[in-house]
């Protein structure tokens, strides 16, 4: 490495490539997007990085920025987030890992400590992030490939991560996108750490430290992977490790109590996680955006149509005075209907719901507590953080007068080729008795599993009535993201985007709880129950097939199946005499 001062950058360089990258006025950055050789892959507030492709050579470039305050402090006081990451790239090689070469670095030179930064790292061809290849190149591979390298991934992994924290290398965001995979003609598959801004080396890692390590990582994969594949990974990570210097030989019961120890700070992590995502759907940032016009607020997807956007924003409730649109329900406190609309020229469905405002108090109780349809918006945006299955919210709207909110409005994605439960179960009795019962069971096993998940999320759903959770009409095949751990997305992104048959809607009934009682899952189960009761679709059986199901069949050791019936029961029918006393139908 030489040093080079050119375009107000002092530069660490390999002498091989000076010319190349370095030009009178610096790095050649400008030059290369001109002429198309370079292209942005990640865009942030504090960074962005570029993909350069030369004739013999491929190389990134990742611009950290100075923002804000708190970066102008910072630089004062700690070197440059470019020279970082290249001593620690440096240190993780020396080691023996496989990484990323670094090619340079570069420093703005100011007054006061180091402002920008740039550092350039050489390409590593022919690999993908894990997150990608496991979703969009492993789920589409034939079955039994599939799952040879998926076994082969799990171990692979587990002896990568064993080495790491054996040589001292502890990676604070070991998440998926941070690990490289290449897949080579016979199947063998070869990882690479990147994105080591994060890493910190030293004296091989404690137990605890590992822990957290570990947690960080079965983050992602505790939502998508098996538990024979978390469990495959934990096996391979403790032999690797009793192999090393860094871990003292364990025994079998103190292995398992490790690895339960693994994914019982894996949720507690994950919750807390999820609990700080939730209010970003009410910032601006790279997926959602505030709008606002004359008299109504609100936010936004960042992807939505902007012409539908400019017309909600003109006039929310122009869409309900359309000839022939189709009304789904009508009442004092709330209107549904289905809008129809044209983005990105196609035509699309979408369901357009308006909360009334039934009382002068509620404008004002909103001063203390979000309306309902706000509520919808961020329930809906955090079910997907949580990979739990509902309709996409695309945009809330308020009626902002003297400020205070007034009626609310909330579009959604429409579930195409879905029925509720009341209309699953009209249909399945049209079927014969040998065909009927497969497909019940299936379906009911797929709910119970949504539900389970939904309180393992410490999320609670008042409102859990049949009318409420939709199945697919395809009765070919019922399933949901958590039976057998599938997942579809379009794009390489973290997010938990699972492929299911069973939907919740209708989430202004969902609150968040530090911890989840007895006495609300027995409240959200009966209240589903409840709406079962007038009719014979459903046996004893069936219900008692549900919440064996709901227990996971006491996998985790004794559930008391038999007091919670009785306490289900028991709630349902107090449920049955409230409305019946009120004049409310049971839906």
């Amino acid at each position: 490495m030489v040093r080079v001062s050119a375009g107000g950058f002092r530069w660490w360089i390999a002498a091989e490539h000076r010319d190349t990258l370095l030009g009178p006025r610096g790095l050649r950055l400008e030059e290369w997007l001109q002429s198309g050789q370079a292209r942005i892959v990640k865009k942030g507030p504090h960074r962005v990085v570029y993909r350069v492709d030369l004739p013999g050579l491929c190389f990134y470039v990742k611009r950290n920025l100075v923002t804000d305050r708190w970066c102008r402090i910072r630089r004062l006081f700690r070197p440059s987030k470019a020279r970082m990451e290249y001593q620690r790239a440096r240190g993780v090689a020396q080691r023996g890992f496989p990484t990323y070469l670094p090619l340079a670095f570069g420093e703005q030179k100011i007054w006061a400590g180091p402002g920008e930064s740039i550092l350039i790292t050489h390409a590593l061809e022919d690999t993908q992030e894990l997150h990608t290849f496991a979703v969009n190149s492993l789920a589409h591979l034939p079955a039994p490939r599939q799952a040879r390298l998926r076994q082969r991934m799990a171990i692979e992994l587990g002896k990568l991560v064993a080495r790491l924290h054996d040589a001292g290398i502890k990676h604070n965001d070991l998440h998926p996108a941070n690990i490289l995979v290449r897949l080579t003609e016979d199947d063998q598959l070869a990882l690479f750490l990147i994105d080591l801004t994060a890493v910190r080396l030293g004296m091989p890692l404690t137990w605890r430290q590992s822990r957290q390590n570990l947690v960080i990582l079965n983050r992602w994969f505790v939502l998508r992977a098996s538990r024979s594949d978390r469990y495959r990974f934990w096996k391979a990570y403790r032999l690797e490790r009793q192999q090393g210097k860094g871990c003292a030989p364990l025994s079998s019961r103190e292995g398992l109590d490790r690895a339960d120890e693994v994914e019982i700070h894996t949720l507690a992590s994950n919750l807390k996680f999820w609990k700080r995502r939730d209010k970003r759907c009410l910032r601006n940032n790279r997926y959602y955006c505030r709008v606002a016009s004359a008299g109504v607020v609100g936010h936004a997807v960042v992807d939505l149509d902007a012409k539908l956007r400019n017309t909600l924003l003109a006039d929310p409730d122009e869409p309900f005075r359309r000839s022939g649109v189709k009304f789904l329900k009508d009442s004092h406190t709330s209107t549904v209907i289905e809008l129809d609309a044209v983005i990105d020229g196609q035509p699309r469905t979408m369901i357009y719901k308006r909360f009334q405002t039934s009382s002068w108090k509620d404008p004002w109780t909103r001063l203390f507590r979000p309306p309902p349809a706000l509520r919808s918006w961020i329930q809906g945006q955090g079910f997907r953080e949580r990979g739990l299955p509902t309709a996409r919210p695309l945009a809330v709207l308020h009626r902002q007068r003297n400020g205070l909110l007034h009626e609310g409005y909330l579009l959604t994605e429409k579930i195409e080729n879905a029925q509720d439960l009341h209309e699953f179960l009209a249909n399945l009795g049209q079927r014969s008795t040998a065909c009927k019962l497969p497909i019940l069971r299936g379906q009911i096993a797929q709910v119970a599993t949504v539900l389970r998940e939904l309180h393992r999320r410490r999320l609670s759903h008042r409102d859990l009535k049949a009318a409420n959770i939709l199945v697919s009409r395809d009765s070919s095949s019922f399933f949901s993201p958590f039976s057998n751990m599938a997942w579809t997305t379009s794009s390489p992104s973290l997010l938990p985007i699972f492929a299911t048959s069973v939907w919740l809607i209708d989430l202004v009934g969902v609150r968040r709880y530090r911890w989840l009682s007895r006495s609300r899952k027995i409240q959200n189960l009966a209240r589903m129950n409840a709406s079962f009761q007038t009719g014979t679709a459903l046996t004893l059986t069936d219900r008692l097939r549900f919440l064996r199901t709901y227990l996971r069949w006491s996998l985790h050791g004794k559930a008391d199946w038999k007091g919670l019936w009785k306490a289900i029961n028991l709630a349902t029918q107090e449920k049955i005499n409230r409305n019946h006393k009120r004049g409310r139908p049971l839906e």
